[in-house]
């Protein structure tokens, strides 16, 4: 697989004249480029581009495929003698940093992963990351900016849906919230609150590939406040017997974490509901 990381060339063209640290639990780092000022602290926030790939050169996660970069909050020092995984690596990162760690795949998946090896998988094979850190954000700005963060994700997602909507000659209504729906059996009555228990049916498909990810068999009943908020939004519009397909953007549905395995990060979904029932 190619790889559009600009890092790496200059890791190819670099290599021998990286330099070298160590993580606290003795992981070996290859530093490409130096960043700036001091390693982050317990509390910080990194914000930064990762990419793994197998001894077969083989991609296994690439962030700069989403739409956001990865964040990840420094953890308290207690819990660094226990920190025996890939993770004790960003506590030896800065911002501006472009950083090479290998680890063996054992190690990967019992201390990182925390599941056992795949039986396909050699433990003593590499697994290879880069790092490259965008910044350092303080505590007491990580409200500012991850609002910023969603708001960007809600223009991205809104954009790839109302570009499907056309091109699939879709003719949905846009709630003020971001969510599209088209109803497709409309029904009179009372409506909804944010503190209704709902009774509903749902298939959820993913909206780029068109895979039915999950649907029901039988009614399902759910507090309204506990589902995702791109249904706290539109089902307070809809009266008992309504049936609609809504245009979930990732933001307003399971975000930058998606669901494992069956929703994976930042995906726009489409829900076929019936509103059966609710009190």
């Amino acid at each position: 697989m190619k790889i559009s990381y600009v890092m790496l060339a200059v890791v190819v063209l670099c290599a021998a004249c990286s330099k070298t640290r160590k993580s606290p639990n003795g992981i070996e780092v290859s530093v490409v480029r130096e960043g700036a000022g001091e390693y982050a602290v317990t509390g910080q926030y990194l914000l930064l581009n990762m990419l793994y790939k197998d001894a077969k050169d083989s991609v296994w996660d690439d962030t700069r495929r989403r739409t956001l970069p990865m964040l990840y909050m420094v953890p308290d020092t207690a819990g660094m003698k226990g920190e025996k995984g890939i993770e004790n690596v960003f506590r030896v990162l800065k911002k501006g940093d472009s950083v090479i760690a290998k680890v063996n795949a054992k190690s990967f998946f019992e201390n990182s992963m925390q599941r056992e090896l795949p039986p396909n998988i050699k433990p003593e094979s590499e697994i290879t990351f880069y790092f490259g850190v965008q910044d350092v954000i303080e505590r007491e700005k990580i409200g500012d900016f991850m609002q910023g963060l969603r708001n960007k994700q809600l223009v991205a997602d809104t954009t790839a849906i109302r570009e499907y909507l056309k091109k699939n000659n879709i003719n949905a209504v846009t709630d003020p919230s971001g969510v599209s729906y088209v109803i497709t059996n409309k029904t009179e009555g009372e409506h909804p609150n944010a503190m209704s228990t709902i009774t509903f049916h749902y298939k959820g498909i993913l909206l780029t590939t068109g895979e039915v990810f999950q649907q029901s068999t039988e009614p399902v009943v759910y507090p309204l406040s506990n589902l995702i908020r791109g249904w706290q939004a539109v089902f307070p519009l809809f009266s008992k017997g309504t049936k609609a397909t809504l245009y979930i953007p990732s933001s307003l549905g399971y975000g930058p974490n998606g669901s494992p395995p069956l929703i994976p990060a930042n995906a726009n979904l489409i829900f076929e509901v019936e509103l059966v029932d609710f009190k």
